[in-house]
Parts: structure tokens; C-alpha cells; sequence
């Protein structure tokens, strides 16, 4: 047996603020500044990307992501986070890990004396 625990912040309407899949997409657009690889590395179309980034910003109430247009006309935009989402990114992922590791403990001295058939 193993344990699973899936995360995500709501407000009080129940809209997603934030969650693991928001984590790993603005996770990865930090690291690759850029739709089409963070497209390519989740293997999730740019479409959905950009629903995601769009739901986000709405539900924060704040701006996460900066476009940076290249100089030239055929220079593909950049994508960095903004401070706001660089503090949601890190305060989620200190959440993300105290929950697992909690979970994961617990899972044990429960479950630890049944063994897998």
C-alpha cells in the first residue's frame, strides 16, 4: 500500500487559487520562461497553459505572470513570475512538503503493521 495526498487552496467561493498543478505549471515556466517548453516538458497543450495561468490570476486577484515581448519581430516572448507568485509558489511548496511528510508519518503508524497481499 502507499499513501497519495492531493493539495489545492480554495476561497471562499470555492474557487481554486492554488494547487499541485498550478504548482508544476509556474514551476516550470519559472525554470523554462517559456509557453512552448513548458508546453513540451508537461506535455499539455499551450492552450491549456495559458487557461490555467489565466484561472490563477483570476482567482489571486493579482498579476503572476509577466510577458517580456523580444527586441526583434520574430523573438518569441519570455514569461517571468511576479514577486506575488514567487510568494504563493514557495508558501505552497513549504505547505505541499509539511502535508506530505505529516501524511506520510501518519500513513505509518497506522497502516504500518499491515503488510501488501
Amino acid at each position: 500500500m502507499k499513501m497519495k495526498v492531493k493539495l489545492w487552496i480554495e476561497d471562499q467561493n470555492n474557487n481554486l487559487v492554488f494547487g499541485d498543478g498550478k504548482n508544476e505549471i509556474i514551476s516550470c515556466l519559472d525554470s523554462t520562461g517559456s509557453i512552448a517548453e513548458t508546453s513540451k516538458q508537461l506535455n499539455m497543450s499551450e492552450e491549456k497553459i495559458f487557461k490555467h495561468l489565466d484561472i490563477l490570476e483570476e482567482n489571486n486577484e493579482k498579476e503572476m505572470v509577466l510577458c517580456i515581448k523580444g527586441l526583434k519581430k520574430t523573438s518569441k516572448p519570455s514569461y517571468i513570475l511576479t514577486a506575488d507568485a514567487r510568494e504563493i509558489l514557495q508558501t505552497y511548496q513549504i505547505y505541499q512538503y509539511d502535508v506530505r511528510k505529516f501524511s506520510e508519518l501518519k500513513f505509518e503508524e497506522i497502516f504500518g503493521n499491515i503488510k501488501n497481499n
